[in-house]
Order: structure tokens, then sequence, then C-alpha cells
């Protein structure tokens, strides 16, 4: 409300999905698609793993408490989730862990 101009990237990247997973997962895979490896190929790649292993989900809410509580900065859960790159990174490591864990290197 306090800023417009962001209104349509809030709606697509948060609102629009039923699930913080489905959020996560269309958030990490738009970060981190190219011309060689889809947005929504990823996307499905990321669902999958959040899919099979509820604590995914479960590490990545301790990330954003976290986040939310030290970082003076941080004055939503939105904000880090949405621009915070480290925690972007860390959840991104925590998926490539979970393929790796899967023996798809």
């Amino acid at each position: 409300a306090s800023e417009p101009a962001l209104a349509s990237n809030l709606y697509s990247t948060i609102l629009a999905h039923n699930s913080l997973e489905s959020t996560m997962s269309f958030l990490l895979a738009n970060k981190l698609a190219n011309p060689t490896m889809l947005g929504m190929q990823l996307m499905r790649l990321i669902q999958q793993a959040y899919d099979d292993d509820p604590g995914l989900m479960e590490a990545a809410l301790a990330d954003l408490q976290a986040v939310y509580d030290r970082d003076p900065a941080c004055d939503k859960y939105s904000q880090a989730m949405l621009y915070f790159k480290g925690f972007q990174a860390v959840q991104c490591h925590r998926v490539a862990h979970w393929l790796w864990s899967k023996g798809r290197k």
C-alpha cells in the first residue's frame, strides 16, 4: 500500500501462490532461471524438493525468522524473502543439497 509500483511484484511473487512452498519455488526459480534452464522447469524441480522433504520448508521458516529477528534493516518477513540475497542463497543451497543427496548431480 505504501509503494504502489511494487504491488505487481508482491502479487506475482507472493499473493498469487497458495502456499509458502509455491512462493519459494517461484521466487528461487526466477532468480536462477537462464536461457538453457527455464524458470518453469526450475520451479517444478524446487517444488519437488519441497514436496519430498518438509524439513526444507521448516528450515526456510527458521531462516526467515532468524533474519527478521537479527537484521535491524528487516521489518517485514516478505522483505527478507523478496530482497535479501543471503536468505535466497541459503534456500538455493538447501535445494541443491537435496538434489545432491538424491544422486542428482
